[in-house]
């Protein structure tokens, strides 16, 4: 994983340094930038799916900024080093999944990372859609979950969070980002690392798209 994640910040760094290179303009299309953590990060060269929705999306510049093992503290940390100089018209954020499995910060202080990006973006004059694993599901009723009983009133408060700040900031909100490759661990769409493979990133993109075409339509 840590390997993985030195990969993406070299990657990443290359694409703010083009952009300065360029004289500040990474090309006349509308810039989407991709900030999540492993589930943005992964899928393998050209499987992840930002990668799908460059492929979907011609006419957008797709920037994937997903590190594995991010956070939402993490995402805020280091938006103005790989978000902000890209000048990005739509802003995705895909963050909270560690947050949850580390359970090491309340619901609150989570909320209060994701509003100062919301913000930020907004201060950008980017559109912003907010992405989560967990909003919209009725745990006790899916056949397999990817984690205990134990844990279900935690994801529905961080899916709740993420789609209140979303509605109170104008946002666009995707709840439940794997809904279609469901069950979690299984082939075609997962791999050995317990993450979407190619195949399933590009479920997770098409999944994606009416939000980024509702936010096209915006700009």
């Amino acid at each position: 994983m840590k390997i993985f994640g030195v990969l993406a910040c070299i990657a990443l760094t290359a694409t703010v340094m083009g952009y300065f290179s360029s004289g500040g303009s990474l090309s006349k299309k509308p810039v989407l930038v991709c900030l999540g953590d492993s589930l943005t990060s992964c899928g393998g060269p050209n499987g992840h799916y930002a990668d799908w929705l460059a492929k979907y999306l011609p006419n957008v510049h797709v920037v994937n900024a997903g590190i594995g093992g991010d956070t939402l503290d993490g995402g805020r940390l280091r938006y103005e080093r790989d978000v902000s100089p890209l000048k990005p018209d739509i802003v995705l954020i895909a963050l909270g999944a560690n947050d949850f499995w580390r359970r090491q910060r309340s619901v609150e202080e989570m909320g209060d990372d994701l509003l100062w990006m919301v913000k930020e973006s907004k201060r950008l004059g980017a559109e912003v859609i907010v992405v989560d694993c967990f909003g919209h599901r009725d745990f006790w009723n899916e056949v397999t979950t990817e984690f205990s009983p134990d844990r279900f009133p935690l994801a529905a408060a961080i899916g709740e969070m993420q789609e209140t700040i979303s509605k109170e900031n104008g946002c666009i909100y995707v709840p439940n980002l794997q809904v279609d490759v469901k069950p979690n661990r299984l082939p075609p769409y997962w791999d050995e690392t317990d993450h979407p493979n190619k195949e399933g990133n590009e479920q997770v993109a098409l999944r994606l798209l009416p939000a980024i075409h509702q936010a096209l339509s915006k700009r």
